[in-house]
């Protein structure tokens, strides 16, 4: 809003109406000089690309006028601009101008009041409205996403070597072994071992093993350490 700090000392004021579809843009004052003997309130009206409107109603009221007495309406021409004629005196020591100003209707429209005429110096009220820019509410800020920390898996407990080797052992099939044969005896005889199965590898706690099932007993070792062989009774 460009206000001319002349309009606050005479006791001009704006009454702003926030659900108004026109706003005052720009209220300037015309002392007698610059007047030049008019004396008039100057309106000019713009429309949303801040070009002159056309065909728009001004109107020019004052107080204390009749019921029967309408308001002084204009209508803006080609370049946006129309202008009312003012007589009544401002008295500078109470304030007092009796005009107001506003576009279409007071309920359409911010309302420049206090207008007059300075000590009957002629003047001029020069005023421009446009609509009124519609001020977009601020969102609030989305809420962030609650980040949920999958539940840790806890590391696998060591295994027991030995639990592994008798699972390894009976997850392959056994060869039976009937060691009262005469087959067994020459096995036997001959140095022979009486095995149920063949070598079995498997991984336990990183570490590499090999294993093998006999009649009366698991024999295993860590692959490559063939001097610490173990046995699990069966």
């Amino acid at each position: 809003m460009q206000w001319d700090d002349r309009l606050t000392t005479l006791g001009i004021n704006l009454k702003a109406n926030e659900h108004g579809k026109w706003s005052a843009t720009t209220a300037r004052y015309q002392d007698e000089m610059e007047a030049q003997g008019q004396h008039h309130i100057w309106f000019t009206v713009l429309d949303e690309n801040n070009k002159p409107k056309s065909n728009v109603r001004v109107f020019v009221d004052w107080i204390g006028r009749d019921k029967d007495d309408p308001p002084t309406v204009r209508m803006t021409d080609a370049d946006g601009r129309a202008n009312v004629d003012i007589y009544a005196n401002l008295d500078i020591t109470k304030k007092n101008g009796p005009y107001f100003a506003y576009v279409e209707g007071e309920d359409k429209s911010d309302v420049i009041a206090g207008m007059g005429l300075p000590e009957h110096h002629h003047v001029n009220y020069m005023l421009t409205f446009a609509p009124r820019l519609d001020v977009p509410v601020p969102q609030p800020a989305p809420t962030p996403p609650t980040l949920t920390t999958p539940p840790l898996t806890p590391p696998p407990l060591p295994q027991s070597i030995e639990e592994s080797i008798l699972q390894k052992a009976k997850a392959v099939e056994w060869m039976p072994v009937n060691n009262g044969s005469a087959l067994w005896n020459f096995a036997k005889a001959n140095g022979l071992q009486d095995q149920q199965t063949d070598e079995i590898a498997v991984t336990i706690n990183g570490q590499e093993y090999l294993l093998q099932v006999f009649n009366l007993g698991i024999v295993y070792a860590k692959m490559g350490d063939w001097g610490n062989i173990k046995v699990i009774k069966k």
